[in-house]
């Protein structure tokens, strides 16, 4: 129960860009229980893992879907791609498509990382409002369509 509270407290209080990152972990961590299944010849106990992957992914292109600039529209490519992959790995038992598709995402999971950390260093410079006075106040920034965190 305690981990269970200290990740939605995690969650809640993560940037938008740590949320996208955390996705993204998620989804790494369910293709290597997956391709570790599928290693050892079982099928079925991949089938839940990678259903967990796509349900990721598609929660991911959701996101960047929704602004039509040139960045967005190149990782919703790059997530369709992804997706389309992880079904195949799916369908197929594809160890090989999954691997392809895990070695792309450790990628996504850096850039994000990276990311993250420089945003987190601009701002931390920025003067923040104590999280109770927020609370208080009812004025919680929250983000806003785009994420799921039943993966």
């Amino acid at each position: 129960m305690q981990n269970t509270s200290y990740f939605e407290t995690k969650v809640l209080t993560a940037s938008p860009q740590r949320l996208h990152l955390m996705l993204i972990e998620g989804a790494i961590r369910f293709g290597q229980q997956a391709s570790e299944a599928l290693k050892s010849g079982d099928q079925v106990a991949a089938a839940g893992p990678l259903l967990r992957m796509i349900d990721i992914v598609a929660e991911l292109l959701a996101g960047v879907r929704h602004s039509q600039t040139e960045l967005n529209q190149k990782l919703a490519q790059v997530y369709l791609f992804l997706f389309c992959r992880i079904s195949e790995a799916k369908i197929n038992s594809d160890e090989k498509a999954l691997a392809e598709v895990l070695e792309l995402l450790e990628f996504e999971r850096q850039t994000w990382q990276m990311a993250c950390d420089k945003l987190g260093a601009t701002n931390a410079a920025a003067p923040r409002a104590p999280l109770s006075n927020a609370f208080a106040t009812g004025r919680v920034n929250t983000p806003k369509g785009g994420f799921s965190f039943q993966a």
